[in-house]
């Protein structure tokens, strides 16, 4: 299944395939995905750190391949990836996804 990932702009379009079984649930996954993504006890290379007047913030930088990599090596990491970023889908997207 396509999947169409828009972001902030609307001309900020990514694109990901997974099985069915996945993109029927992509909207309660994407939930999930940022539930683990904010917890600060999971260490994860999207962490972005601030430092302003001796304060230290944490906030998060990611892209689609954030939620592919979620996806493959945390939720469903059986060894085999369930999904894949793709340059130009051949058919439409069965369903889009904003982040």
């Amino acid at each position: 299944m396509i999947v169409k990932v828009g972001f902030d702009y609307e001309d900020d379009i990514e694109y990901m395939i997974c099985p069915a079984k996945v993109g029927r649930n992509i909207n309660q996954l994407q939930k999930d995905f940022w539930k683990w993504l904010y917890d600060r006890e999971n260490q994860h290379p999207y962490w972005f750190e601030e430092e302003e007047e001796g304060n230290v913030t944490y906030s998060v930088s990611y892209r689609t391949d954030a939620f592919v990599y979620w996806l493959n090596k945390v939720r469903f990491n059986k060894g085999k990836n369930v999904a894949r970023l793709i340059e130009v889908p051949k058919t439409p997207p069965k369903k889009t996804i904003r982040f």
